[in-house]
C-alpha cells in the first residue's frame, strides 16, 4: 500500500510544509487530528498488532491517512517501546489505552545496573524502525513521518510510577536526576534511529504539566533534558521537535519558548488566542480543539465553529500555526467526526494567502 494526496487538498503535506517554510501561498493550514488507538478500532487492527507488528503499524498509518489527509504521520516508540526496551511492561487491552502494568525502578540502586537503550541493536526499538523504513518507503515524499520518543519525565514516571516520582523529586533529587539522565541519552539513540530513516521528532511530556510539578521543578527537572533533546533531535533530522503538552502551561512558556519547536501543540484549556500573541512570537504554536466535547460529542455545526475559532485565534501566531486536538481523541470517535475536523479546515483554509 502506498499514500496517495487527498483528493480534497491542493498539495500534499510535504508540498504545503514547504510553502509555509518559503513564504509561498499555500492551499490550506496544516491539520493534524491526534488519533492515537483511534487508528486501532478505524483500521480493525489490534491494540497489541498496532504496538508491535511493524507491517500492521505502517498499515495503520497508511489507511487513517488515504481517508483523513492528516499533515503528518507519527508512529512510536514513545514512552511505552523505550520503556520497553529498558525493562518495562505495559498492558495491552484488546480495547483501549496501553498502561504500565507495574513500575520496575523499585530502588534507585537499580540504576547502576542500567545502560541506555542502544536502538541500533535492541528488539523492541527495532520493531519501529521495520515500520519507519515501511512508511518512508510508501509515504516519505507526500507526507511528514514523525518518530515519537515521548517526554523525558513521563518516561521515568513510568518507570517508577507518578506518585513516588513526585515524592523523589525532594526527597531523592540527584537520583531522580540519574533516572532522567538515562532516560535522555535513551531517548538519543532513538533519534538517533528515527535520523538514519529520515523521520522527524515528536514528543509529548503530560506529566511535566506545570499545574501537576510547578514552574520552579520544571526549570530543574524538565527544561534542561528537553532543551538537550530537541536541540540534538535538530542536529541529527535537520527537523525541529513537534511538542505536546498537556494542561495550562502559560507559567512554563518562557522554556517551551527556548526549544528548537516544529510547534508546540497546546492543551485544550489554554486560551490560543493569548498563546498566538506570546508564545506565537517565538515558536510555532498549534492546537487546540476539544478532543471529548467537540470531537467525540460535537454536531456538525459545532466541530465547523471550534476549528474557525482555533484558525482565526491560532493563525495571529508570528511562527506559525498549525490545527490539532487539544490531546488525543478517544479512541470511539466516530470517523465521521474526523472527516467533519478535516474539512472544515478546508473550508476555512480555502485559498489562504500569507
Amino acid at each position: 500500500m502506498r499514500a496517495h494526496p487527498h483528493p480534497a487538498d491542493q498539495m500534499t503535506p510535504v508540498e504545503r510544509k514547504k510553502a509555509l517554510e518559503e513564504g509561498r501561498d499555500f492551499d490550506r493550514y496544516p491539520a493534524v487530528p491526534f488519533m492515537s488507538e483511534f487508528k486501532c478500532l478505524f483500521t480493525g487492527i489490534g491494540v497489541w498488532d498496532f504496538w508491535h507488528d511493524p507491517v500492521k503499524m505502517a498499515e495503520a498509518e497508511l489507511r487513517v491517512f488515504e481517508r483523513f489527509g492528516q499533515d503528518r504521520i507519527v508512529i512510536g516508540p514513545n514512552a511505552r517501546g523505550i520503556v520497553e526496551a529498558l525493562g518495562g511492561a505495559y498492558v495491552y487491552p484488546d480495547n483501549g489505552v496501553p498502561y504500565v502494568d507495574r513500575p520496575i525502578l523499585t530502588d534507585y540502586g537499580m540504576l547502576e545496573g542500567m545502560e541506555p537503550v542502544d536502538a541500533k541493536n535492541n528488539p523492541r526499538i527495532r520493531d519501529f524502525a521495520r515500520a519507519a523504513e515501511l512508511l518512508m518507503e510508501a509515504a516519505g515524499e507526500i507526507v511528514p513521518v514523525e518518530a515519537s520518543v515521548g517526554g523525558p519525565f513521563t518516561n521515568v514516571s513510568n518507570l517508577r510510577g507518578v506518585e513516588l516520582l513526585l515524592r523523589d523529586l525532594r526527597k531523592y533529587p540527584l537520583e531522580v536526576h540519574q533516572a532522567l539522565r538515562l532516560m535522555t541519552d535513551s531517548q538519543k539513540s532513538c533519534i538517533d534511529m528515527a535520523a538514519e530513516y529520515g523521520l522527524g521528532i515528536a514528543m509529548a511530556d503530560p506529566v511535566a504539566n506545570p499545574m501537576l510539578i510547578g514552574p520552579k521543578i520544571y526549570e530543574e527537572f524538565v527544561f534542561p533534558y528537553t532543551k538537550e533533546l530537541t536541540d540534538y533531535a535538530y542536529h541529527k533530522t535537520g527537523k525541529k521537535v513537534s511538542l505536546h503538552m498537556c494542561g495550562k502551561t502559560n507559567s512554563i512558556w518562557k522554556y517551551l519558548a527556548k526549544y528548537e519547536l516544529n510547534e508546540i501543540s497546546l492543551d485544550n484549556i489554554v486560551d490560543l488566542k493569548e498563546a498566538a500573541m506570546d508564545l506565537g512570537r517565538f515558536v510555532p504554536i498549534a492546537g487546540n480543539v476539544d478532543p471529548v466535547e467537540v470531537m467525540l460529542n460535537g454536531t456538525e455545526d459545532e466541530i465547523r465553529e471550534a476549528v474557525d475559532r482555533c484558525i482565526g485565534a491560532g493563525e495571529k501566531a508570528e511562527k506559525g500555526y498549525t490545527l490539532t486536538t487539544g490531546c488525543d481523541i478517544p479512541e470511539t470517535t466516530r470517523p465521521e467526526q474526523v472527516d467533519l475536523f478535516m474539512d472544515a479546515a478546508r473550508r476555512y483554509s480555502r485559498d489562504c494567502r500569507l
